[in-house]
């Protein structure tokens, strides 16, 4: 089976105006396994010798844990308040369980590079597959916390615009900034400095509002912080080659 393109529109959409838990339930019930399923696939084709590393076993049992908790759902009612309430405890579950996944499979390939090496094409293919798989994690999580977020009983009032993870109105500007004083942080802790950020805010077509997006504002953020973290690294160490 193929996961089920869902786009942001489709989000907002479904959380916003017929939020119905039964038919959130009923569809991830189907979609998770076949997401979960895929991942599972992906990894069974890695070189046996890196399958075989202690962090790619473990990957590998979080996924088949996850899969067999969702399957515990199959043929249960959407109809039994209790079930839906059960439902939402597994995937907060899942989600926890598989927060460490990112490091633990990186902990995996180091792993396995140290003890076999690695020649240009086995870590070409290594890294497609890595980048397939942590997609295909980021939109597991987003179909999880979706469902949890929205339909946990309690609303966030320090963000009214938000849709489950997502901000119909994420301030681009607001989430940079963060981003730039969070990887200046660390510059500054490790070289003593960091470079000053110059940002300048143009909306084209309302020059008086802020520039917003509907966004997930920790993807905004991860990303633009990832950049600033390098950017910064190269200034730096750029500078101090030149003086």
């Amino acid at each position: 089976f193929s996961p089920s393109p869902l786009s942001m529109k489709q989000f907002l959409d479904f959380g916003s105006t017929n939020a119905c838990e039964k038919t959130s339930f009923a569809f991830l019930r189907h979609e998770l396994p076949v997401r979960l399923s895929n991942s599972l696939k992906e990894i069974n084709l890695l070189p046996d010798k890196l399958i075989m590393t202690q962090s790619v076993q473990l990957v590998h049992s979080w996924f088949i844990q996850s899969l067999m908790d969702i399957l515990e759902f199959q043929d249960k009612s959407p109809n039994d308040p209790k079930v839906l309430a059960e439902f939402v405890d597994t995937l907060v579950t899942i989600r926890n369980r598989h927060n460490d996944v990112v490091p633990t499979m990186a902990e995996g390939v180091i792993e396995y590079r140290d003890a076999f090496g690695a020649d240009p094409v086995t870590c070409q293919n290594i890294q497609y597959f890595l980048d397939r798989f942590y997609m295909s994690r980021i939109s597991i999580r987003m179909l999880i916390n979706q469902h949890t977020l929205i339909f946990d009983g309690s609303t966030n009032p320090g963000h009214p615009s938000s849709i489950g993870c997502i901000d119909s109105c994420c301030d681009v500007t607001n989430v940079i900034r963060d981003a730039y004083e969070s990887a200046k942080m660390l510059c500054e802790q490790y070289y003593l400095g960091s470079p000053e950020l110059e940002l300048r805010e143009i909306n084209a077509k309302n020059k008086s509002r802020p520039i917003e997006i509907s966004y997930v504002p920790s993807h905004l953020f991860h990303m633009v912080f990832e950049l600033f973290k390098n950017a910064m690294r190269a200034t730096i160490e750029n500078h101090e080659t030149s003086s």
